[in-house]
């Protein structure tokens, strides 16, 4: 592990302490926890983003899709196809 400081102010440091007395664990253990805590919920931001990007990509391209077949008819030529396939 590595040691780092950090300035917090008197408020936050009373209510770690609080904590720390509840849970009877250190500051130290607590701040890691925070921070452990606090980079899971970054990631998962940063996994529903992404997830948010790919979908409106996939939507873009279906549209671009769309556009390209003009006004063929997917579900006629489906239905041309099990009527020939029987």
């Amino acid at each position: 592990m590595v040691r780092i400081n950090a300035i917090l102010s008197e408020d936050m440091i009373e209510k770690i302490d609080t904590i720390t007395q509840n849970e009877h664990k250190s500051r130290s253990m607590i701040l890691r926890e925070a921070t452990q805590k606090f980079i899971e919920e970054y990631q998962q931001k940063l996994e529903e983003v992404r997830r948010k990007e790919r979908i409106k990509h996939a939507i873009e391209t279906q549209e671009r899709l769309r556009k390209k077949s003009g006004a063929w008819d997917g579900i006629g030529e489906l239905r041309k196809w099990r009527k020939t396939s029987q």
